[in-house]
C-alpha cells in the first residue's frame, strides 16, 4: 500500500512515498524557496544517486507538478504514473471542528480556508497544494492528518485559557497543540527503544527546530503541549514570538497605529531567534554569531535554552516525574550545543548528560549518563510515516463503510 505524503511548508514542499506494509521509503525530496526562485530541489531513491538541481518555482503547484515529474520519469522515477498510490496524506495544521484524520473534502478546505487568521503561513500553503493534486489526480484520495490530532487526550484543565466562555463556545479558544505527527512518533518509538511497555512511561518530547514545542506524553498519550490555539504559542521560535503577553500586543497596536497583519507579520517574521539576535532565525547562524561575540545573538540562544528548559521542568511536575527525554526536530537532533544548555541545571531531578555520547551522536541513540534516573534520547523525526500510517487508516475504513 503505497502513500504519498506531503509535508508542505509556507516556501517549501516535502514528499515521501512509503510502502505501509513494510514502512519502506521509494522515495524522499523537496523543494525549497517556493515563490522565490531559484528554487532548490532533492529528489533521493534508496541505493541511488542523489539528483538535485534549481528550477523556476513561483507556486506550490510549480513545485508539485516537479515533484510528480520526478517520482515518474524513467531515469529518476519509482512507478510510471501515480495510479499505484492509494491516497496522498497531508500533515495539515488547523481545522476547527475537525479533530481526527479526515478525508479531504470542500468542507475540509472550507474550513481550512476558516482558519487562515490562526495559522497564517501555513493553511493557505496546504490549500493550494491540496487543490495542485486534486487538479493533477482528481480520483485518488486525499487525506488530512490533522497536527491538532494526538493531542485530544489532554485532559480539560490542560488545554483551557482563562477567557470568557464566550470565546469557548462561539469561536473554539482553547490549546490545540501542534507537532502532533512528531510527538506521536516519539510516544511509539521511545518504548520501542527501551524495550518497555508505553504503560506508565512519563515522556517529554521536546521537538525543536524551525518551529518548536514540547509535549508530556502518558501511557503513549498526550496530556499537555506548549502550542496554542495557534502555532506561534510556546518557546520562541525561528521567527515567531512565542508566549507573549497579549497586553503588549494591545499598547503596541494602540502607540503605534497597527493593524492586524501588520502586528501578526511582525510576531511571524522578525520575532523569536531573529527578533532578538538581529542575525538570524537559524540556531547555527545565531550560534556562530554568538561566538564570534556578538551578546545579542548570546541573549537569544540563552532565552531559547531557558525557555525549553523551563517547560521540561513545569512538564516533570505535570507528569510527577519524567522517565524519558527525547529531542527530535532540526535543532533536538543536530544541535550538542542546545542539548547540553537545555540539560544543564536539571542535575536535582537526576537528569545527567553523557557530554561525550551527546557531541559525538548522530543519528538515534541515548546521551544520558550512566547513572542518570532518566534516560536521554536522540530520536529522529519521522513524521512522515505517521502520516502514511493514518492515511492508509482513513481510507481502509472509508472502503470499508461503502
Amino acid at each position: 500500500m503505497l502513500i504519498l505524503c506531503a509535508n508542505v511548508g509556507s516556501t517549501s514542499f516535502k514528499y515521501q512515498i512509503i510502502d505501509v506494509q513494510t514502512s519502506a521509503s521509494l522515495v524522499k525530496g523537496g523543494v525549497e524557496r517556493v515563490g522565490n526562485s531559484p528554487s532548490p530541489f532533492t529528489h533521493a531513491i534508496p541505493n541511488k544517486p542523489i539528483v538535485s538541481g534549481e528550477i523556476n518555482a513561483p507556486n506550490h503547484n510549480a513545485a508539485i507538478v516537479h515533484a510528480i515529474d520526478l517520482i515518474t520519469s524513467p531515469e529518476t522515477g519509482v512507478m510510471a504514473n501515480l495510479s499505484d498510490l492509494v491516497g496522498i496524506g497531508f500533515k495539515t495544521i488547523l481545522a476547527r471542528g475537525i479533530w481526527r484524520s479526515a478525508l479531504i473534502t470542500a468542507e475540509v478546505v472550507n474550513t481550512l480556508e476558516a482558519d487562515i487568521p490562526f495559522a497564517p503561513t501555513h493553511n493557505p500553503a496546504y490549500i493550494a497544494s491540496i487543490r495542485a493534486f486534486q487538479d493533477r489526480l482528481p480520483d485518488t484520495p486525499l487525506v488530512a492528518v490533522f497536527e491538532t490530532w494526538f493531542h485530544q487526550t489532554m485532559p480539560d484543565y490542560a488545554s483551557e485559557f482563562g477567557v470568557p466562555r464566550a470565546w469557548v463556545e462561539k469561536h473554539h479558544i482553547r490549546r490545540y497543540g501542534f507537532h502532533g505527527a512528531s510527538h506521536r512518533y516519539i510516544s511509539e518509538r521511545t518504548p520501542q527503544l527501551l524495550g518497555a511497555s508505553s504503560a506508565n512511561l512519563r515522556i517529554i518530547s521536546c521537538h525543536l527546530g524551525g518551529s518548536s514545542s514540547l509535549c508530556a506524553i502518558r501511557d503513549g498519550q498526550s496530556i499537555d503541549t506548549t502550542m496554542g490555539v495557534s502555532p506561534q504559542y510556546g518557546p520562541i521560535q525561528s521567527s515567531r514570538s512565542g508566549d507573549l503577553d497579549p497586553f503588549a500586543v494591545l499598547y503596541l497596536m494602540d502607540a503605534e497605529g497597527w493593524g492586524t497583519d501588520e502586528i501578526r507579520r511582525q510576531l511571524i517574521e522578525e520575532s523569536g531567534l531573529r527578533g532578538i539576535s538581529g542575525v538570524s532565525g537559524d540556531l547555527r547562524d545565531v550560534e556562530e554569531a554568538a561566538m564570534g561575540g556578538n551578546d545579542n545573538a548570546r541573549l537569544a540562544m540563552d532565552t531559547f535554552f531557558y525557555q525549553v528548559k523551563k517547560h521540561i521542568g513545569a512538564y516533570i511536575a505535570g507528569l510527577g516525574g519524567v522517565d524519558v527525554i527525547a529531542f527530535t526536530g532540526g535543532i533536538g537532533e543536530k544541535s550538542p550545543t542546545a542539548r547540553a544548555a537545555i540539560c544543564a541545571g536539571l542535575e536535582w531531578q537526576g537528569i545527567l548528560l553523557d557530554p561525550q555520547k551527546n557531541e559525538s551522536q548522530t543519528g538515534e541513540g541515548e546521551i544520558s549518563a550512566a547513572d542518570s534516573r532518566s534516560k536521554l534520547l536522540v530520536i529522529p523525526a519521522n513524521e512522515e510515516i505517521i502520516v502514511a500510517r493514518e492515511t492508509a487508516n482513513v481510507i481502509t475504513q472509508q472502503c470499508a463503510s461503502k
